[in-house]
């Protein structure tokens, strides 16, 4: 055969036409502008119990980790998404709507420390899960009588509830707007001074600068996995639903992939029967470690928690009260104390890691406010109250903070500083973490 000739054949652009000429062309689709573009109004979406029954029945049993990622996020649903949750009128109450004393405590702690640093200007105020953004309107006011100007700090929130960021907004600015979708924030304002506001839904989208990490009742709400040590291993704890249509927990047959990745040395070491480990909360605790150690700033985390020894804490919250976390789905707070055990680890130097933190901490929360001397600020509130009933309400209030039946030892502080600053906390030791002398 006469292969040039059939080559010289083939590649003939009659033949190329013939062979490859299209029938119908690709049409160019109109797509819609995302700025238009909005999300189901609540009542109109699927209720959660309708999207967890879906994911069961496509994916079987649900870790308690997804189970808590769908009600807290949900876009439409979820139980951060509609209304405003803490308070008299909602779940829960926070130490800052407590008393005003709180805030300007943790306020001053950040000063007193960043001072053994340098001026610490300017400066990038960073609040993950800001709540109704009282605690930053505390922060703000203590940042305004140690001279801070409007160019010297910016607040930066990260958020993920457009109904709390709504809430923060009408709190802590006089003007604000929603921004275009091409910017890493996606909400912007100013307050009556002057400084800058911006809300991102990713602590990985705020500018790597020098900062003020605060991460109050934050960590307490992040998905935990939860496993139980049997006979056979250890063993992941899952949600299914019985025939009649109501949750309840059973035991993954199998090591689960979570169990693979998550339980690790020092972990599962001794006798415990019952771990929880949040994921999540590990990346979180590496990031802020790597930008305190990288950018410079501090990190201070505030939560309920423990120091590894408790293994089953995951419960539900309903006008105060604690409810089973599998009943009412989306209508009730849904939480896990903090292990400040597995933060540490998270955060301080392990192999093949560039950046890390010093870790101070956790201390209780009694002793945290007692020795950034918070009587004498209650004594100073009480001395310019106008009447008894102020004065024994911040009374009740400050009772209420360092009481160890109350929230004085449940609630545990632990800080983040840059590692460079090692041998300057062994001279000067981290503030309301060590007994004075």
């Amino acid at each position: 055969m006469n292969t040039g000739f059939l080559f010289r054949t083939c590649t003939a652009p009659t033949i190329l036409t013939k062979f490859f000429r299209r029938s119908k062309g690709y049409k160019i689709i109109k797509r819609p502008d995302p700025s238009t573009l909005k999300m189901p109004t609540p009542g109109s979406a699927p209720s959660l119990m309708e999207i967890i029954k879906e994911k069961l029945r496509l994916n079987g049993p649900l870790t308690v980790a997804e189970y808590m990622h769908i009600i807290s996020t949900n876009p439409t649903e979820g139980y951060y998404m509609k209304k405003d949750v803490i308070g008299e009128v909602g779940d829960f109450i926070t130490s800052p709507e407590i008393s005003q004393l709180f805030g300007e405590i943790l306020a001053i702690w950040f000063y007193a420390e960043t001072q053994k640093m340098g001026p610490g200007k300017p400066l990038q105020l960073v609040e993950l899960g800001p709540g109704n953004g009282t605690l930053m309107v505390d922060f703000l006011r203590v940042l305004n009588r140690f001279g801070y100007k409007s160019d010297d700090v910016s607040l930066h929130l990260v958020e993920i509830s457009d109904t709390m960021q709504s809430l923060q907004a009408r709190r802590l600015c006089i003007t604000h707007r929603a921004t275009d979708i091409e910017l890493p924030y996606y909400y912007e304002g100013e307050t009556v001074s002057g400084i800058k506001v911006y809300w991102y839904n990713d602590l990985k989208k705020v500018p790597n600068n020098f900062s003020w990490f605060v991460a109050h009742e934050f960590f307490d709400v992040l998905p935990v996995h939860k496993f139980e040590k049997t006979e056979d291993g250890w063993r992941e704890l899952l949600i299914d639903m019985d025939e009649n249509g109501k949750l309840y927990y059973r035991i993954s047959g199998k090591e689960t992939q979570s169990a693979k990745v998550l339980i690790r040395p020092p972990l599962d070491a001794g006798d415990r029967t019952e771990l929880e480990v949040s994921a999540r909360s590990l990346g979180i605790a590496r990031q802020l470690a790597h930008r305190v150690d990288e950018y410079g700033g501090l990190a201070l985390i505030a939560d309920y928690g423990h120091e590894g020894e408790k293994g089953d804490t995951f419960r539900a919250f309903h006008k105060h009260k604690v409810v089973h976390p599998l009943e009412n789905p989306g209508e009730c707070d849904l939480t896990a104390d903090v292990d400040f055990s597995q933060l540490r680890i998270a955060a301080s130097k392990t192999p093949g890691e560039g950046n890390y933190a010093v870790v101070a901490g956790p201390v209780q929360q009694k002793d945290f406010l007692e020795r950034l001397q918070a009587k004498a600020r209650l004594q100073i509130l009480m001395d310019n109250a106008k009447t008894e009933e102020e004065k024994e309400k911040l009374k009740c209030a400050y009772d209420m903070l360092v009481d160890p039946k109350k929230m004085g030892e449940r609630f545990k502080f632990l800080a983040f500083y840059p590692s460079s600053m090692g041998p300057i906390l062994e001279k000067f030791p981290p503030l309301g973490f060590v007994s004075e002398k």
